[in-house]
């Protein structure tokens, strides 16, 4: 069986480009849930919400 011929736009010479996407993503869902925590310990701090109270 011959084999296929090959396609520039199916190549893998983007490797980095997908690698540097889903760092990107990781990097903004650790920054967003960093940002939480830290709200969340403001306002406890600050007395607006209590843990365990109604």
């Amino acid at each position: 069986m011959p084999d296929l011929p090959s396609h520039p736009d199916t190549e893998r010479g983007d490797g980095p480009a997908i690698a540097g996407r889903s760092r990107r993503r990781t990097l903004l869902a650790l920054a967003a849930a960093a940002a939480v925590v830290v709200l969340v310990a403001v306002l406890h701090l600050t007395g607006v919400i209590e843990m365990g109270g109604h």
